[in-house]
């Protein structure tokens, strides 16, 4: 049965969010198999999800600059 809910199949975890592609393989080919890198917010695993499941895009962090020389 497919999950419309993310669930982290290490820790269990109901929260994750989207990963960048690495590869090729994962940029291209995945895609074509409907599947696409989720990553758990909580033990930071990564794994393929269909697409249809339903995750928030990769959080994005303040990038905050050292001003000190």
């Amino acid at each position: 049965m497919l999950s419309k809910q993310f669930r982290c199949g290490d820790c269990g975890s109901l929260h994750g969010f989207r990963s960048r592609p690495r590869t090729a393989f994962e940029k291209y080919l995945l895609p074509v198999f409907l599947l696409r890198p989720v990553r758990c917010a909580k033990c930071f695993r990564r794994d393929y999800r269909f697409l249809f499941l339903q995750v928030p895009e990769r959080p994005h962090r303040e990038v905050t600059r050292d001003l000190a020389a």
